[in-house]
């Protein structure tokens, strides 16, 4: 039973439902609901009631897609006047005996089941004690379960006497109440015709109701009670494991960036050494030296290989690295790579003129931001550009926006209207120089991708290219679990008093 509002699906067969109502009008809509779900069910439904109400119902159903007329013509829809029934109908038997004849002529005819809701006035009430009352709708709950009936059994509660609505409470497995199926804490399947109890048993037997109820609600708040304390423990136990593991991150991360490093510095002196070795080796001063010179030249060229080598691992793990953000100035950091890479041979091609914005605040990861710009003004550099370079930087509120400008040394064709060629934001274009340029830039536009920016390129019809990349100013804030836990136990102690 889901307890939504005016939920009789969830009411299964063999059901005998409590209806206290107040208004006239809310009986009628929660009856028609209660038929309208027979019905759908294919079972006969009985409504036995007034005349007056007939009418008053009738609407509700037709609102709720039932047409009455016809299903009241074939004998699916049945109103049962009460003021035509015998005064005997009110006993027991009598009524047991009437539901059992309805219930094996509805399946006779086909119906899958019987649904009688009964709505007596109250003058018709008044006639029956609660005694028999309780003997009567005892009755009616063992014959609905025997014969997988379902009932409605409708109060008024201003107009019946309260003993009358103490004996319906106690006397139906389900109640109707605010539109609401509940289950009834006070009802107990008679095992007996005999019926409810009254005056002291009576006392007694609602007292043994209350303490079930009570004994079950201890039962079900120590079972939750557990289930918190195991829940607490295994949330530790996860924090712990969280730590651990933010832990080993950050020991694989320090490994990870000593290989950067040693990478990048490693590679750095390859070249200028190849070179002057070279040079040594067409020197005639050194012609008796030619061996030990050549052997010298395939050991630099292994070491060579192995920087090579340093060097492409060291550009996954740079796309691999956890981020650690911290607060810097992009320009800063600009400066630092343009000052690196001027070190690197051949340095008299490197001029870069620095323009924009002179301090631009953000976090990022420095060791990411530093290689982005290396390796974007690197890729400038291997392409051959005319003079310099133009790095310009500008504050945008929520970004930073970063513009490489050069020159390539062959112009494209026209494009057949002679305006700018469009941007080559991702992949070659067909041309060899954009080739390169697109596959140059594979690693840079990685890290911008887990930067969270864009990187695009444009080309013009005078061979200038610009990058243009927008990064934002704020990263992702660290996640608790990759805290150090000795921060995490200073966070947790409270301050001294």
């Amino acid at each position: 039973m889901s307890g939504a509002p005016s939920d009789f699906p969830s009411l299964k067969p063999g059901g005998h439902v409590c209806l206290p109502y107040a208004l006239a009008e809310e009986k009628h809509g929660i009856i028609a609901g209660f038929i309208r779900d027979g019905l759908l069910h294919g079972e006969r439904c009985v409504y036995w009631g007034q005349a007056a109400d007939f009418s008053a119902l009738s609407p509700h159903l037709e609102t709720m897609g039932v047409q009455v007329s016809s299903l009241r013509d074939r004998g699916t829809l049945v109103f049962a006047d009460m003021a035509k029934v015998p005064a005997r109908e009110f006993d027991t038997d009598a009524h047991v005996a009437s539901m059992r004849e309805a219930a094996a002529s509805a399946r006779v005819e086909g119906y899958t089941g019987l649904r009688v809701a009964s709505d007596p006035d109250a003058k018709a009430r008044s006639t029956i004690a609660p005694e028999r009352l309780a003997l009567l709708e005892n009755a009616v709950s063992k014959i609905c379960d025997d014969l997988h009936a379902t009932c409605l059994c409708a109060f008024e509660q201003s107009a019946n006497d309260s003993a009358l609505l103490e004996v319906a409470l106690a006397t139906h497995e389900v109640v109707m109440i605010a539109g609401r199926l509940c289950e009834n804490p006070y009802f107990k399947n008679p095992s007996q015709d005999s019926g409810l109890p009254f005056g002291p048993e009576r006392a007694a037997w609602m007292a043994a109701t209350i303490l079930e109820t009570a004994t079950a609600r201890d039962l079900l708040e120590a079972e939750s009670a557990a289930l918190i304390v195991e829940s607490s423990r295994s949330d530790k136990r996860d924090a712990e494991h969280r730590r651990q593991i933010a832990a080993l991150s950050r020991a694989i991360e320090a490994r990870d960036r000593l290989l950067i490093t040693t990478a990048r510095w490693l590679s750095r002196p390859m070249p200028a050494m190849c070179s002057h070795l070279q040079d040594l080796a067409k020197d005639p001063r050194f012609q008796q030296c030619q061996t030990e010179l050549e052997v010298c030249d395939e050991q630099l060229a292994a070491v060579t290989r192995l920087s090579r080598g340093l060097d492409e691992i060291a550009s996954f793990l740079q796309l691999q690295v956890v981020l650690r953000p911290e607060e810097l100035d992009l320009v800063e950091v600009a400066r630092a790579a343009i000052a690196e890479l001027r070190e690197d041979p051949p340095s008299d091609q490197v001029e870069v003129a620095l323009e924009g914005s002179a301090r631009i605040i953000g976090t990022w990861d420095r060791l990411r931001l530093t290689r982005l710009f290396y390796s974007l003004i690197r890729t400038v550099r291997e392409q051959g550009y005319d003079a310099r370079v133009r790095l310009r930087l500008d504050d945008l509120l929520q970004f930073a926006r970063v513009r490489l400008e050069f020159t390539l040394p062959h112009a494209p064709s026209l494009s057949d209207s002679g305006e700018r060629v469009r941007a080559l934001a991702y992949g070659p274009s067909g041309e060899s120089d954009y080739e390169r340029l697109a596959v140059q830039l594979w690693p840079a536009r990685e890290i911008v991708r887990m930067m969270g920016g864009t990187l695009g390129i444009s080309t013009w019809a005078d061979a200038r290219v610009i990058f243009t990349l927008d990064l934002p100013k704020s990263a992702a804030p660290m996640k608790p679990e990759d805290k150090d836990p000795a921060s995490l136990q200073s966070e947790e102690r409270p301050p001294r008093q």
